[in-house]
């Protein structure tokens, strides 16, 4: 067996061509399935992250982990005048949450965006964006991406399987993995099939500004990058109120700080609470208390922090000229429940059955999605 020089090389302070780490990550794919090829590739790829990042290095990782694939794909265009905003994360959190990313896509539909909801099944949560969808009903199978984008496209809501992009890729990775590493950075972003003209991509890891610039480098034209942390071991890729939060938003090959500046400032002054966004003991009680807060039951810290991604997200699409207009909109959406009528009607535009969500919501509302309120009342900035 051949050792790639890249898994010495990983060792070293220097540099590495990326030449080198294209051809090495590429060497290792390449071997026979087992131990040998399984530990190579995750000291590879987790070196390749704590050595900087350096960004040449990352690149040549996605580039050569996206070439088993990339010639197979195809993509959907939205219709001229829309502005599709690309939503996704990392995963790999090291604190588990409800599905935030998908309450607040579905509470940024409901406000005027038109959200391409990028996911896939879980690999270390109880729910993932892909579970979510199937435990309240919908049937994303039966609808073709084209099909997909028209509803994106009216409806302002459409979810698109990443999850068979990469089926060469996903035979030697999938399930191997449990926190970030080097492809973490930006991989998922970049299985969109739609174009989207604006991205939002949550990642698990402090490094934004390095994952903004490198996707910026990969071809995103507009792509923000956020990250939330509590104390030096808590990571998530969504935004928690009341945590350290960090922005990074790249357009047109250049940065943009005031979108992440509000996003700062915002997020130091929204109250937060852990425990009501914290994930549940099994997945249909976590999808339900999603659902509760999407009807306008949810604890205020949960609707707090549900409301700042969907606030995001409306800037970046268009649809609230600044996050203050996006917060408030996203408050009043979360108080009288009008997200739930969009996830209701994304069920059925599927061919999904309502039969999943009246169930999830005759459920006794979760505790950890009334417990642990914060003591004020919900503030939109």
């Amino acid at each position: 067996m051949q050792i790639p020089p890249l898994v010495h090389k990983i060792n070293s302070p220097a540099d590495i061509d990326p030449r080198d780490v294209h051809e090495g990550v590429l060497g290792i794919l390449d071997l026979p399935a087992g131990h040998t090829r399984d530990v190579m590739l995750g000291s590879v790829l987790t070196g390749l992250l704590l050595r900087g990042p350096r960004i040449a290095e990352v690149e040549a990782a996605v580039r050569a982990a996206t070439c088993l694939d990339r010639d197979g794909w195809d993509y959907c265009q939205p219709p001229a005048g829309v502005r599709l905003v690309g939503y996704t994360g990392s995963g790999k959190k090291t604190f588990k949450t409800l599905n935030l990313s998908s309450a607040a896509a579905f509470v940024a539909a409901t406000g005027g965006a038109h959200i391409a909801k990028l996911g896939s099944r879980s690999a270390s949560s109880k729910t993932g964006s892909r579970d979510f969808i199937d435990l309240v009903g919908a049937d994303c199978d039966a609808v073709p991406h084209d099909e997909m984008v028209g509803i994106a496209a009216e409806f302002g809501f459409g979810f698109f399987s990443i999850e068979h992009r990469v089926p060469e890729f996903d035979s030697r990775y999938g399930g191997r993995f449990q926190a970030v590493h080097a492809l973490s950075l930006a991989f998922p972003a970049l299985l969109s099939p739609v174009v989207c003209p604006s991205y939002v991509y949550g990642l698990s890891h402090p490094a934004v500004d390095v994952s903004a610039q490198l996707l910026a480098r990969l071809g995103l034209e507009d792509v923000t990058v956020i990250n939330s942390s509590s104390g030096t071991a808590l990571h998530v890729d969504e935004l928690l109120p009341g945590s350290t939060v960090r922005v990074s938003r790249i357009r047109d090959g250049r940065c943009d700080p005031a979108l992440p500046q509000d996003v700062s400032r915002a997020a130091a002054l929204i109250p937060g609470d852990l425990r009501s966004i914290a994930q549940l003991p099994d997945p249909h009680t976590n999808v339900a208390a999603v659902v509760h807060v999407l009807a306008g039951h949810g604890s205020s810290s949960a609707r707090n922090a549900v409301a700042l991604n969907a606030a995001l997200l409306m800037v970046t699409g268009h649809a609230a000229p600044i996050l203050q207009a996006g917060l408030d909109t996203a408050q009043t959406i979360l108080r009288t429940g009008a997200a739930l009528d969009t996830l209701r009607r994304f069920v059925r535009l599927t061919g999904g059955s309502p039969r999943s969500l009246d169930a999830l919501l005759s459920r006794p509302r979760p505790v950890a999605a009334s417990a642990g309120a914060s003591r004020k009342e919900e503030i939109s900035c």
